[in-house]
């Protein structure tokens, strides 16, 4: 049983676009809490919600096109979606940083790396600028970048793609914020520099004592780093619960879907399973739940009910029809009566 009260809360936030195509739907009642010190691991197929949940989180959703509709975000007590702009810079980069998806385009290739590395603390007043320099050169040492007097001077340019990842998580931890966002951070990189990439926020997290969101779609990665997990599908978490859970005893069958997808080292198979289908369009949501059209135990109930989360175990939740007894009884009297039939 938990004792501490999360650091931030998400509750029932929906997040959509206004498109010519119609509205896109992008998060639909999205729900997760962040505990002080833990990793929580965000999952889910491109396309699911998980960054715009994230950027929902910081309000950098473009509006227009796009507008939070409704849902709490409340960090430290407060609730971010009431808060101003001008509010909303003080929290920004201070107290919950982001390292998004791709450096090249985030860092601006105009700018020296020292002076991208110092701004934050400058904005926010934490130090002046002889101060901001000394606290930048240690950052670049403590992410493993050699040389930092020399890379302070350099462009993005110039550096390899695991230096200019590690030079985003420099900035977002300029300002030794209490939360972490990382938006599949090691995705434009190596294996080996995804490793390292990985230890190094851990440790840096131990360190600095922050709690992290992890967007990614690897489920290798969850289990190398994640404490727990949340699983989104077509906007919505599926299922949410600690990474042991998760792996050993989900119950959602698109979380089922991909644990059968890892590849086994000690089993040989002729081909990899897949999750048949593909994930439906944000802007034409099928009635019910979005995953019945690919779910290979799909009832009644599943095309025309979309189903609530209900708990599992302690701290497990899923949102699936197969959670409810009664459900799953009817569903088989009618299966075995077809049968006899």
């Amino acid at each position: 049983m938990r004792t501490q009260e999360p650091v931030l809360t998400i509750e029932e936030l929906r997040t959509v676009f206004h498109t010519d195509d119609g509205l896109v739907r992008a998060a639909e009642g999205v729900s997760y809490e962040l505990y002080p010190g833990e990793t929580l691991a965000v999952v889910g197929e491109s396309g699911s919600g998980k960054s715009v949940t994230a950027l929902s989180v910081l309000r950098l959703i473009a509006e227009p096109p796009g507008e939070i509709v409704s849902g709490r975000i409340t960090f430290e007590g407060v609730d971010l979606t009431a808060l101003s702009e001008r509010e909303l810079r003080r929290i920004r980069g201070r107290k919950i940083s982001m390292i998004f998806q791709e450096p090249m385009t985030s860092l601006n290739p105009v700018h020296m790396i020292g002076r991208q590395i110092m701004e934050p603390m400058l904005l926010h007043r934490i130090c002046n600028r002889q101060e901001a320099r000394r606290r930048a050169l240690e950052l670049l040492r403590k992410v493993g970048i050699p040389a930092p007097e020399q890379r302070m001077s350099e462009y993005p340019h110039q550096l390899s793609g695991g230096m200019r990842q590690r030079v985003m998580i420099a900035i977002a931890l300029a300002c030794e914020p209490d939360v972490l966002i990382a938006d599949e951070p090691t995705s434009a990189l190596d294996v080996t520099v995804q490793l390292q990439i990985l230890r190094l926020l851990k440790d840096l997290q131990q360190q600095m004592g922050m709690a992290v969101i992890l967007i990614t779609h690897d489920l290798g990665v969850v289990a190398e780093v994640a404490d727990r997990v949340a699983v989104m599908y077509a906007g919505r978490v599926v299922e949410s619960g600690p990474v042991e859970e998760l792996f050993y005893n989900s119950v959602h069958p698109y979380v089922e879907g991909l644990r059968a997808s890892i590849p086994d080292p000690e089993q040989e198979v002729a081909r990899l399973r897949v999750i048949q289908g593909q994930v439906p369009d944000a802007a034409r949501l099928p009635p019910g739940c979005p995953f019945a059209p690919r779910c290979p135990y799909v009832m009644d109930r599943c095309v025309s009910e979309d189903p609530p989360t209900t708990p599992v175990a302690a701290g497990h939740h899923v949102r699936c029809w197969l959670n409810d007894p009664e459900t799953v009884e009817a569903a088989g009297a009618v299966e075995a009566r077809r049968s006899e039939t």
